[in-house]
């Protein structure tokens, strides 16, 4: 099933497919080729399209929301080439890696090099506005990054893992759901009400994810199950399930960590931690279709409505159990 299923919206996320083949050209081929690997990687392009749901609520049409939804676009993909340097990540989606590919040098130059045709784009937008909320969530993903890695092998408070999270994904979700509008002069009260819809959406989709370290088959999520575990990443459905007086966790620094975290996957699955993660999940869904309340019933609505069944549905879960 196609998560978006407005004309509109499918012929502007092609717009911005072009922006994204434009912006990652360089001079130097190297770069150009690491870029060009990237943007064809694929994925949802789901912030963008956010982006361009949200701007249907605004009261003018200023094409340069294309460039904006690029650019956020080109901001994520600069995060997962730095996040892929620094978990040692083979694969993404399936494929390798700009790291595994290039080298980590050229990874971290491809990052900075997305970053800064991200900013470019903003500039060119004449998205003045959006470049400080833009920085701040930069800073929050930095900064919920390093919490992680400087986290790695610590038990941590469930709190502090739903802090973590708003910072480290939820915080571009937000500003995707609301630049367009804001772009094309919406009302504030919509603008907030999408910012909102963004930051509970973005939650509900890192749980997800996370989710799928201990739920779903590695060919679903084009990555090794118990990946993040491994790296001594300890998210929801663990700190839900285990104590952190549990011997196994310590067994994943004494050597004998792909053992040890095939026996938590199994024990984070016969405790519950899946289900109640799940929950929580749920939750998240539910005060994120809450927050679309004051939107005008706009065709644009429906689908965010509809949104978390298409990205949540339980394909991927269900295979945990087999």
């Amino acid at each position: 099933m196609a998560l978006w299923q407005l004309p509109r919206i499918d012929a502007e996320l092609n717009e911005v497919e072009q922006l994204l083949r434009v912006a990652v050209g360089s001079r130097q081929p190297i770069l150009s080729q690491v870029g060009a690997d990237l943007a064809a990687s694929g994925g949802k392009r789901l912030r963008p399209a956010l982006v361009l749901l949200g701007s249907a609520f605004g009261s003018v049409r200023d094409p340069e929301v294309l460039k904006i939804a690029a650019a956020i676009e080109l901001l994520h993909m600069a995060t997962l080439v730095h996040d892929d340097i620094i978990d040692e990540s083979p694969t993404r989606r399936g494929q390798p890696t700009a790291q595994a590919r290039y080298g980590k040098e050229i990874a971290v130059f491809a990052g900075d090099f997305l970053l800064s045709k991200a900013l470019l784009l903003l500039t060119q937008a004449k998205a003045d506005g959006e470049m400080p909320q833009l920085a701040r969530a930069m800073v929050r993903i930095c900064e919920g990054e390093v919490g992680q890695y400087a986290g790695r092998f610590k038990f941590r408070s469930t709190l502090d893992y739903l802090r973590s999270i708003r910072g480290k994904t939820a915080a571009l979700f937000a500003i995707s759901a609301a630049a367009g509008a804001k772009q094309n002069e919406a009302d504030e009260r919509v603008v907030k009400a999408l910012i909102r819809y963004g930051l509970f959406l973005g939650m509900a989709f890192q749980i997800h994810d996370d989710l799928l370290d201990y739920a779903a088959d590695s060919r679903v999520i084009g990555k090794p199950v118990g990946q993040d575990l491994l790296s001594g990443v300890y998210t929801l459905p663990l700190l839900l399930a285990l104590s952190r007086d549990d011997p196994t966790l310590r067994e994943l620094t004494e050597g004998q960590a792909q053992a040890a975290a095939t026996g938590i996957i199994a024990k984070v699955r016969e405790r519950g931690g899946i289900e109640r993660a799940k929950r929580i999940l749920d939750a998240y869904v539910a005060k994120a279709r809450r927050a679309l309340e004051p939107l005008p019933p706009l065709p644009e609505k429906a689908v965010l409505h509809e949104l978390p069944d298409r990205l949540f549905g339980q394909l991927a879960l269900a295979k945990s159990a087999n």
